[in-house]
């Protein structure tokens, strides 16, 4: 080849390149667009999945300790924070009027007894007279009758006596349980009425080294949540500290307020040092299970939109109701669509669509843009 076609060879491969070089610049606008956007390549990780929700701590098992019988407060030995033993006496109510009720119970039922003990010697009577027909049989049947209708009559007077025993025995209010006064709410001299809603004068709780965490699960979540899963949590009282526990039942029955439906998680928690205390309210984790390598993608680039400036003509209305994200590809951004799966509210699980590991999401604009982004989940 002689060198004057070699020179001309040269200068049209010179000048395809640069024409190549110029269609680049102009379709990129000349600018180098990964300084326009905060961007994190799409890796694969691992993914702490977890439900967060506030609870409120209980004892694992409380009692309310009222009163069956009404009448005035005379004693009160039960205090707060006092440490019970079951039988042990909290109150006493005034007994007079009961210990009367016991002692006319008893005199009827004595005087019951003698007229049954008379009626049987009269029967007795009357059944030899009736034998040798010297009275009538109408008269011998009355006498049989008499005794019926006084030992039915004994044994109404014998149940009075037994409620009125029972009655003054329910003067004095003792433990049901072993545990611990957490709640006081009657004084000496204090009248209680039993008539229609049995009065609550104490609270005990069994035993507050071992508590009770009621978390209410919004309904979006309560599907991911198991017994035996480990929970966290954290409490006012105790800033820095963190407590945990075991997810023990996930109750089936459902919480609707304002529209809004969750269900009651219960934890059982430890609390050998007796820190928490019931009523306490608590920032509950739950741990529901662990993802290990999965493309994962941050939260914040499902929601960013770039301004149409950057988007050269792309249509979004073609991914309605599909979530997508954006990627810097060969300085230009390109609409991908995704499929999300499992998220700890940061990160996100990457289960299906056209983006790979290693591609360059965007997370947002860089402060000095001066575009504005759109916010979404889907595409418009």
């Amino acid at each position: 080849m002689s060198g004057k076609k070699k020179f001309w060879l040269v200068v049209s491969f010179s000048g395809l390149v640069v024409l190549l070089v110029v269609f680049w610049i102009k379709g990129s606008g000349g600018k180098d667009l990964s300084g326009k956007f905060v961007l994190e390549p799409l890796k694969t990780g691992t993914l702490e999945i977890e439900v967060t929700a506030t609870g409120r701590l209980k004892a694992m098992k409380t009692v309310h300790v009222g009163t069956q019988v009404s009448g005035i407060i005379t004693e009160v030995e039960g205090r707060h924070n006092q440490h019970v033993r079951k039988g042990e006496v909290l109150a006493q109510i005034d007994p007079s009027i009961y210990r009367a009720q016991v002692a006319e119970a008893e005199s009827n039922l004595s005087k019951i007894e003698t007229q049954i003990a008379l009626d049987r010697l009269s029967l007795t009577r009357d059944d030899d007279l009736f034998k040798r027909h010297i009275i009538a049989e109408n008269i011998y049947d009355q006498d049989k009758a008499r005794l019926s209708m006084d030992q039915a009559t004994r044994s109404q007077s014998i149940a009075r006596l037994n409620l009125a025993k029972a009655n003054l025995r329910y003067t004095t209010i003792l433990s049901p349980i072993d545990g611990i006064v957490i709640e006081r709410r009657v004084q000496i001299g204090q009248t209680v009425t039993s008539a229609f809603k049995t009065p609550r004068l104490f609270t005990i709780a069994e035993d507050l080294s071992l508590m009770r965490l009621d978390t209410r699960v919004s309904e979006s979540d309560i599907g991911a949540i198991r017994n035996g899963e480990p929970v966290t949590f954290s409490v006012p009282a105790w800033p820095g500290r963190t407590f945990s526990g075991l997810v023990t039942m996930v109750r089936v029955h459902p919480r609707t307020v304002n529209h809004v439906v969750t269900y009651d998680v219960i934890s059982r928690v430890a609390n050998p040092d007796l820190s928490l205390k019931p009523g306490m309210t608590a920032l509950v984790t739950i741990h529901v299970g662990t993802v290990s390598g999965k493309p994962l993608i941050s939260n914040a680039a499902l929601v960013y939109r770039p301004g149409a400036d950057y988007l050269g003509g792309t249509d979004l209305s073609v991914f309605k109701h599909r979530s997508i994200v954006f990627r810097l590809k060969n300085n230009h951004v390109e609409a991908v669509p995704v499929t999300i799966g499992e998220t700890d509210g940061i990160h996100s699980v990457v289960t299906g669509g056209e983006l790979h590991v290693g591609d360059q999401v965007i997370l947002r604009d860089h402060m000095g843009d001066s575009r504005k982004s759109h916010g979404g989940l889907f595409g418009e």
